[in-house]
């Protein structure tokens, strides 16, 4: 097969200069003023801001809090699959929503600010329910500010109790496009699979593969995916077959038996793609062992990318079914992004994957909005969101929300596994530019 990586000059952007001042912010975040009247309190917040950051950078030894100054505590509610089909992930969430939450304090406290932040963490076990029972949960103890859920299952059940009680939600992985609804009270630092589909499509086709079995999660999420991907498939020339399996089952032998009739009939030139979170193991465990998939090379997405688990348990069948190539958004690389990954491997002892850098600025612009305003007062912050978002630089580089209030857009990263010198693991392998549509391989 044809490699997947054809390495491609990307055109240079062409830069616009506004007049723009930025300043640097506590743990390496940056927050843009733009030259504007638009608003003399929204700027003048915005010069505190920036005087604040000289604060937090040592600049001057005294805040301006005074002694008669009370702080008030603001309670941000992180709904985290700490269990479930994306546990993983979830634990580094919360690893870098820990770190977000101790550099907002600090850098509050340097500025002067009344406001303090304080996380809690409820697990929604990657079900849709229970994320759902744990906002209501959590609003009725006056929480109004939620970071997560991280499925687009959890935030399809969370978003019309969110909006009817105007609570912000700030997902920071949830990629459905059926969740991209103008005016909404439900923002995301990711973009939606509308891209995922198109990069998942560039990497089987570039490959050598004309045609695909997609195997697919029957939520929002992978059915999402499923149809952005087979859309962009097909405009390539390529031809599918999809099979959808629950989202509740625990044994998916009928499934596995169902893609090896298709390959059969399909025949050469056939690959799969496995859109799954961690019940994906299963897949490729049996498929290792059925003597038609065994001999196919297998994709996957952002819900196996850097999956510690798969590893652990089925490193060596991911192996020998082609590494499962997956695709994942990834951050702009920035110094501000590498201070951040040296100072998490310190204190948790692993990388963290991309939507946990999405948690830690996502963070940020929660509690900007807050001090900003003055308020978490739900219809304020979705109100000042997308300014604040749009001023603000942080460890996963510039964010633009869309109409949508969606991550207008980004590159993703083909992770695979493979063998090192110290055993079994994930690998950036090219990374798939989105304003060009070309990939540039990583490494040799």
């Amino acid at each position: 097969m044809k490699s997947i990586l054809h390495p491609k000059k990307r055109k240079k952007k062409k830069s616009i200069k506004i007049g723009v001042k930025k300043c640097r912010l506590m743990a390496g975040s940056t927050f843009a003023v733009k030259n504007s009247a638009r608003s003399k309190a929204m700027l003048a917040a915005f010069i505190a801001i920036i005087v604040a950051a000289s604060f937090a950078s040592g600049y001057f030894s005294r805040t301006f809090i005074s002694s008669e100054q009370q702080t008030v505590t603001v309670k941000i509610g992180a709904l985290l699959p700490l269990t479930g089909d994306l546990s993983t992930y979830g634990k580094r969430n919360q690893g870098a929503l820990q770190l977000a939450i101790e550099d907002i304090n600090s850098f509050a406290e340097a500025a002067g600010s009344k406001f303090r932040f304080q996380l809690v963490v409820e697990d929604t076990g990657t079900d849709p329910q229970t994320a759902r029972s744990r906002i209501e949960a959590l609003a009725a103890q006056g929480v109004k500010l939620f970071l997560g859920p991280m499925s687009s299952g959890e935030v399809s059940q969370v978003k019309p109790f969110a909006d009817a009680n105007k609570l912000v939600v700030v997902s920071q992985s949830s990629t459905a496009p059926a969740l991209s609804i103008p005016g909404d009270f439900v923002f995301r630092v990711v973009p939606p699979d509308t891209y995922q589909g198109r990069a998942l499509a560039k990497v089987v086709w570039s490959s050598g593969f004309t045609k695909a079995i997609v195997i697919y999660r029957n939520d929002a999420w992978g059915v999402g995916l499923r149809d952005s991907f087979e859309k962009n498939f097909k405009a390539l020339g390529g031809t599918t077959e999809s099979i959808a399996y629950d989202t509740g089952a625990k044994e998916f032998s009928a499934e596995v038996s169902r893609a090896a009739d298709l390959a059969s009939q399909m025949g050469t030139g056939t690959a799969i793609v496995l859109i799954s979170f961690e019940e994906g193991i299963q897949f490729i465990k049996l498929a290792a062992q059925n003597p038609v998939l065994s001999k196919l090379t297998w994709f996957g997405t952002d819900g196996l990318a850097n999956n510690a688990k798969l590893i652990s348990e089925a490193g060596a069948e991911a192996i020998a079914l082609g590494g499962i190539a997956s695709t994942n958004f990834i951050p702009t690389a920035n110094p501000m992004q590498e201070e951040f990954k040296r100072r998490f491997r310190q204190r948790f002892g692993d990388d963290p994957d991309p939507y946990s850098m999405n948690s830690y600025d996502a963070a940020w612009l929660l509690a900007l909005s807050v001090m900003l305003t003055g308020s978490d007062d739900g219809t304020k912050i979705a109100s000042v969101l997308p300014q604040v978002t749009a001023r603000y630089y942080g460890i996963t580089g510039t964010i633009t929300l869309d109409a949508s209030g969606d991550r207008s857009a980004g590159d993703y990263g083909v992770f695979k596994v493979v063998q090192t010198s110290t055993g079994l693991a994930w690998k950036l392998v090219a990374v798939y530019h989105i304003d060009t549509d070309t990939f540039a391989p990583v490494g040799s």
